[in-house]
This record gives C-alpha cells, structure tokens and sequence, in this order.
C-alpha cells in the first residue's frame, strides 16, 4: 500500500463494532474514515489503529470529531493498537486523556463489554 493511502476494514454485524485502519491519517487521507465514524451508528466502534504509524494534526482532529459526535450522542469510541508515534501526537497536542486506549481490540472488546 502506498504511504498516502488509508484502507478501512470494517466488521459488521458485531457489536461492538470495530474498523481497522490500515495506512496513515492525515488530511490527504482521513475523509473515508471521517465519512464512515459519521455515518456509523453502532453503540460502541472500536477504531483499532495497529496499521497506522502516522496521524497529522488533521488526522487527530478527525478522531476528535468523531469521539466529541459519539459523546453527544451517548455512544462509545475505543481506540485499540496505538503506536508510540501516534500517542506521542495525541500528548503533545494533549487530547491523550480524551480517549480510551487499549493494547489490542480483544482488550477494548472486553472493556466496552464490562462498560
């Protein structure tokens, strides 16, 4: 996959439901993952970040949107696999206390599951 490509992998009928990023989130690549977090109505949405070792300031701004949407609306977002270069963004922007983060989506599964 080239570098300025983002693939969505979505798992439906699942809840909660849990879409895989693969590729990096930035402002050439965010817009089919902001279309899809608006869109998307589940109750709980795993975002499982493991494929994506970069985010911009846009990219970050497109997860915040959709938690700051999910949050008005009484529904959760998770994120699951955030690499140390994505969470150093997040602190340095400090937006890291806004999500909740978990190794893996089993972990996030479970944790929404307990919720």
């Amino acid at each position: 996959m080239p570098s300025d490509q983002l693939q969505l992998d979505i798992r439906t009928g699942s809840e909660p439901r849990v879409v895989t990023l693969t590729g990096v989130l930035t402002i050439s690549t965010l817009f089919g993952f902001q279309d899809f977090a608006h869109a998307d109505k589940s109750e709980a949405l795993i975002v499982d970040m493991t494929g994506v070792p970069y985010i911009d300031s846009a990219g970050l701004g497109s997860l915040i949107s959709a938690y700051v949407t999910r949050e008005r609306e009484a529904r959760k977002l998770a994120l699951a696999g955030v690499s140390d270069r994505v969470k150093m963004v997040m602190t340095v922007c400090g937006v890291d206390q806004l999500f909740h983060t978990y190794p893996s989506v089993a972990e996030a599964e479970k944790a929404l599951a307990a919720a």
